[in-house]
């Protein structure tokens, strides 16, 4: 089959990979490919080739099979059962092969995630003794793993590489046996099965995975979409709208127990939501189900959904209040901290009344999962164990455990010394990178106050005192362009971004006040000008706010970037430390 040159290239993520393999080993429907046998016509590349590496047509007497639809399907399909490698989205150069395998034993969360990717850790329902496929050998894997896990490329020449596995399994026939069947079984759901003519069976469960896998004219259909239908009810007259019932779950004052009378009385137009539908509808089936699986959230009635509307908007606010007054974090940024939701979710419902006991937990629990990376991949599968953590165990206890979960640690930070300095892997130029997220948090929980104003600077509100990002040592300034010309071609080439050159300050200070000024200008500037009004401490309480001791005050007078950036580290490292003790 060839791709007409209008096909865009392949972009599918590994997920998208893992979901379709899910979807064909389930018997759901993956719609159908689109093909048209024609002449020698059209421009035309591989499946999974080089988007440059063009055949033009010569008006050759013969049939061409184009694939018109279903590319990313079928370019999905030769990444994970053949040894062909793929040209991904506009690279040209490099090229792409993964490997895949069935992880039989799998009882999670997420029934998708039986199928892990060789670079994936492996799961394990308490967390020990994880690995990665890609490290170990065939051999290896069979030794350590028996039959568990499947590699889908054995299903598609398995006639050829028989003799092999037998031999990497040291000619365990038993073993080969089990083996064998588990192949033939990924044979015949997936490699073998026809994509045409499927009859969907299944209950509402089964039958929403197969919508939320689908694209109809590029817009897919979520499972707010769905329950949108699912609830929607005439009750005496009125009507039940669940996009209205999120509105009032949103609205910023009190509400009534009575869904219809807020509807009725309450100004709903202006309301916006917080986090998106799905997140919300999320939320819910936590707050009502303690449930932490997508699916249970098709098991919500209408009718529970108007008894319980207040409850749920106390509750939501109070999760959101709770956000904003233990971590700063502002209603803008709330999508940002989603799995966290979820827990605390659980977590205000299952305490009821947050005492100053429970206030500290969840405090370290937030910071720990936060700073730490607790809640990387599965996240679901995270957030339900740590909800069983604090229904099984004692706040200490639960605290213990979730520390062993940690995916994230600084021990070569705290070995840093100045002739051999370590930085924290977080970088402006990668703002939406996790760790990035997680420390400029922790740069706003102090309360970071502007270097001129001494203001809070803040998400929303007027331009004036709008947050920004600042590099201490400006990019554009002179000094700045000298760090990056010294770090050009060494591993540190990027370390005029790193988060110890950020502070948050308001866009007035940032444009017309810093520019691009060395900071041994603007920084003596600042100081003189509240030392003239005596008010020097102030300005050192305003520094401090930032992670800025007195003796980096000095070295930014100096444009000492390498001495600021060791010291500002140590102390954020330090920080780090005191937000995530137990």
């Amino acid at each position: 089959m060839w791709l007409p040159e209008f096909q865009r290239p392949f972009v599918w993520d590994k997920n998208q990979i893992r979901l379709l393999i899910d979807s064909l080993y389930h018997d759901y429907s993956i719609s159908s490919i689109l093909i048209w046998v024609g002449g020698d016509e059209l421009a035309r590349r591989k499946v999974g080739g080089n988007i440059n590496a063009i055949k033009i047509p010569e008006d050759k007497k013969e049939q061409i099979v184009y694939l018109l639809d279903g590319q990313q399907r079928a370019t999905a399909l030769m990444l994970a059962f053949t040894d062909k490698e793929v040209y991904r989205a506009n690279n040209i150069k490099k090229k792409e092969s993964i490997n895949i395998y069935w992880d039989t034993i799998y009882d999670g969360l997420d029934p998708e995630l039986r199928w892990i990717m060789s670079d994936e850790e492996i799961y394990s329902a308490n967390h020990d003794n994880e690995r990665v496929l890609q490290n170990m050998t065939q051999k290896e894997i069979f030794s350590r793993y028996a039959a568990r896990f499947v590699k889908l490329k054995h299903a598609y020449g398995w006639d050829k590489i028989q003799p092999t596995v037998a031999s990497e399994m040291n000619k365990n026939n038993d073993l080969f046996v089990k083996y064998n069947m588990k192949v033939m079984e990924i044979r015949e759901k997936i490699l073998l099965r026809k994509v045409h003519d499927i009859e969907q069976k299944g209950q509402l469960e089964q039958v929403l995975e197969v919508f939320e896998r689908i694209n109809t004219l590029n817009t897919k259909l979520s499972m707010f979409d769905i329950m949108v239908a699912k609830t929607y009810r005439k009750i005496e007259g009125n009507s039940f709208d669940l996009r209205t019932f999120l509105k009032i779950l949103n609205y910023g004052h009190s509400v009534k127990p009575d869904y219809f009378k807020n509807v009725n009385n309450l100004d709903l137009d202006k309301v916006k939501l917080k986090v998106d539908e799905n997140t919300m509808l999320f939320l819910i089936m936590v707050m009502m189900r303690l449930d932490f699986r997508a699916n249970t959230i098709l098991t919500l009635k209408t009718e529970e959904l108007i008894e319980n509307c207040k409850k749920l908007h106390d509750k939501y606010l109070y999760l959101v209040g709770f956000l904003r007054q233990h971590f700063s974090v502002e209603e803008e940024e709330l999508g940002n901290y989603q799995p966290m939701m979820k827990f605390l979710s659980a977590a205000i419902i299952h305490f009821d009344k947050i005492d100053v006991e429970v206030q500290n937990f969840l405090r370290k629990w937030f910071w720990n999962t936060l700073l730490k990376n607790r809640y990387p991949g599965a996240q679901n599968e995270r957030v339900a164990r740590d909800y069983k953590y604090i229904k099984d165990y004692s706040l200490e206890a639960a605290s213990e455990k979730m520390l062993l979960e940690n995916t994230r640690d600084y021990t070569q930070l705290e070995k840093s010394t100045k002739d051999n300095p370590a930085y924290i892997e977080a970088y402006y130029s990668n703002k939406s990178q996790q760790i990035y997220v997680a420390m400029r948090l922790m740069l706003k929980s102090k309360g970071a106050r502007d270097f001129y104003s001494g203001l809070m600077a803040v998400k929303s509100g007027t331009p004036a005192y709008r947050l920004e990002e600042h590099h201490i040592f400006p990019l554009n300034s002179a000094i700045g362009q000298s760090i990056v010309n010294k770090y050009k071609d060494s591993k540190s080439v990027d370390l005029i971004n790193n988060i110890a050159n950020i502070a948050l300050i308001t866009k007035e200070t940032n444009n017309n006040r810093i520019k691009a000024r060395n900071p041994s200008t603007y920084i003596v500037e600042f100081e003189n000008a509240y030392s003239e009004q005596e008010q020097l401490g102030e300005f050192h309480k305003i520094m401090d706010s930032q992670f800025i001791s007195k003796s980096m005050i000095e070295l930014l007078k100096k444009d000492d970037f390498e001495g600021f950036i060791f010291e500002r580290t140590a102390m954020l490292m330090e920080q780090i430390k005191q937000l995530c003790a137990v």
